[in-house]
């Protein structure tokens, strides 16, 4: 336990002073080939931005929906901090919208491979929520990311969710804030539209990036 406390200090101290490479080296973190390759189709839902990687080098392509009954996300929306300030998530209760353009880098530790995209996708907005300030639970956010990877057969799934019990929290309070604009709303509150598909969105077209 010793261990994990020093390497996490060190971590924090490598964000704080802007050497995540080190951070994504020290990790083992990269993009598997299946899913950058995946990514050149134009059925695709997601862009790879090579330069970026192993980094924030995921983008959706166009809005994800979650509907989860085991979770009470209660009702806010999430904007872009710079004007137009663009809806980039909202919660309505049982339901987490993603909209279109959000930008992640997959699993925080070792491999991102194809069954690791929508349980990492979720999990990244959620946490990048809740920092921000978002009235939600990291115990159940770290919930919903252990059930998502037994649905979608990502492997080592419990054993990040255990490693994300531990060091979660103190990860997601380093780095930069502002990001994003918490606004409350209501169940009366009418959803953001979905803006439509962009199979052809130039992923060098960087509208938002989180930190």
């Amino acid at each position: 336990m010793k261990f994990f406390t020093i390497t996490a200090l060190l971590m924090g101290v490598c964000l704080l002073s802007g050497c995540t490479g080190l951070i994504d080296l020290a990790l083992n973190k990269s993009i598997s080939p299946e899913v950058q390759l995946a990514a050149q189709s134009p059925e695709s839902w997601y862009t790879f931005m090579p330069h970026r990687a192993p980094g924030f080098c995921l983008r959706t392509r166009h809005a994800i929906v979650w509907e989860d009954d085991s979770m009470d996300l209660g009702y806010w929306k999430g904007l872009h901090p710079q004007p137009p300030h663009r809806v980039l998530m909202e919660a309505r209760g049982s339901i987490f919208i993603l909209h279109r353009r959000y930008v992640w880098d997959g699993n925080s530790v070792g491999v991102t491979t194809p069954n690791d995209l929508m349980p990492s996708l979720r999990h990244d907005a959620l946490y990048h929520a809740l920092k921000e300030g978002a009235p939600i639970s990291r115990r159940d956010v770290d919930k919903a990311y252990r059930a998502d990877c037994l649905q979608h057969g990502s492997q080592l799934g419990t054993w990040r969710y255990f490693t994300l019990r531990l060091f979660g929290g103190i990860f997601n309070r380093l780095g930069q804030h502002n990001t994003l604009i918490i606004v409350p709303t209501t169940p009366d509150t009418p959803p953001a539209p979905l803006e439509p598909d962009r199979p052809d969105d130039p992923y060098d077209d960087i509208s938002y990036t989180p930190a």
